[in-house]
């Protein structure tokens, strides 16, 4: 077989290009008609593509992705691996990145959003069957992974107004809740503002009540609008 067969050979068969140093984060299995997602099987490859780029050497890894989002456990096993990388990881989101894609986006060095990608987040959805004690702990580990998850997105929110400047999360959230407010029925017709305080530890947690405002329904920002609150880095450009 030739080298360049067996690198493609790889590719399509286990999502990662070794002389590239490229890995595929997608959903490459169906479950009753739809897509499954986050998985275990995601999660084994994507581990597995991360060592074995490691183990060659510390150049820079390329993630593509395109990432419905899915099981949260899974997720975070691959939110680690990249998070944890001795190597600078970029991730390029094509299509979309949600629920759980929009939390392992934010464990990359670099976040790029495609132009016409999406970035979904929400509080995700959760069943037990069992009896009350097993349910209630499942419930109070729920709690704490929703509680992870606000916090990994606030660290990256703060870190864009550091960058940009005080107010910008005021001003950013309040034209972006405006737009969404605007599709309710009755429709929103004046601008929703935000006024948050000058400390820090109060100002996150206010912060952290209108993200969770946000995470309580499936809200779906524009790459423009992934990069004005801080989800991502830059939108993919030629130029």
């Amino acid at each position: 077989m030739s080298p360049i067969k067996e690198t493609w050979d790889k590719w399509f068969d286990n999502n990662i290009d070794i002389s590239g140093r490229t890995i595929y984060i997608g959903s490459v299995m169906e479950i009753e008609g739809r897509e499954a997602g986050v998985d275990a099987f995601m999660a084994e490859s994507v581990i597995k593509a991360m060592y074995v780029l490691e183990s060659k050497n510390s150049d820079p890894i390329t993630i593509l992705m395109n990432n419905p989002g899915g099981d949260f456990f899974h997720g975070l096993a691959i939110y680690d691996a990249i998070k944890t990388s001795k190597c600078h990881c970029s991730i390029k989101v094509y299509g979309h990145a949600m629920s759980m894609g929009s939390v392992i986006l934010q464990a990359a060095d670099k976040r790029i959003m495609m132009p016409n990608s999406r970035f979904m987040i929400h509080f995700g959805y959760d069943s037990q069957d069992s009896h009350s004690k097993i349910v209630e702990k499942w419930i109070d580990e729920g709690k704490r992974l929703s509680y992870l998850m606000e916090n990994i997105y606030l660290d990256v929110m703060f870190e864009k107004e550091e960058e940009v400047g005080n107010d910008h999360l005021a001003k950013t959230l309040g034209e972006i809740m405006t737009k969404q407010r605007a599709f309710e029925h009755p429709p929103l017709t004046k601008p929703v503002t935000y006024v948050f305080s000058k400390k820090q530890d109060i100002k996150r947690e206010q912060v952290r009540a209108v993200l969770k405002e946000m995470l309580n329904f499936d809200t779906i920002l524009t790459a423009e609008e992934t990069v004005a609150l801080g989800f991502a880095d830059e939108v993919y450009s030629n130029s």
